[in-house]
């Protein structure tokens, strides 16, 4: 009887042990989707947003120039854009913590 219940213990420790494995694998690779998502998805598409205030300060700045007038720092075209590029800087700033922050999470633990 006493070989059969220890069968049955290590049993039960090793399903317990594959059950947290298979719950800290879930998690990290959750997290590592959370984390692709915010790095390639979400910081990608405001950097395309930066790339095109840039593009319209170019061209703006070029139209002006051709044209003969002067541009200045003050030109609230400019400002606005200006602006909104440090606007965006932030916000992948703050994307970057919350992926710093993704990264350090640990799975929950499973009380025995």
């Amino acid at each position: 009887m006493a070989l059969i219940d220890d069968l049955k213990k290590k049993t039960e420790e090793g399903l317990k042990t594959l059950k947290e494995t298979a719950q800290d694998i879930a998690f990290n690779v959750e997290k590592q989707a959370m984390i692709s998502k915010k790095r390639y998805i979400d910081i990608t598409k405001v950097q395309r947003n930066i790339q095109k205030l840039y593009v319209e300060i170019g061209e703006y700045v070029y139209d002006e120039f051709t044209s003969g007038k002067t541009t200045s720092r003050e030109d609230s075209y400019i400002k606005e854009r200006v602006h909104a590029i440090s606007q965006l800087k932030l916000l992948i700033r703050d994307i970057e913590e919350e992926i710093d922050r993704i990264q350090k999470t640990q799975p929950p633990k499973t009380d025995p």
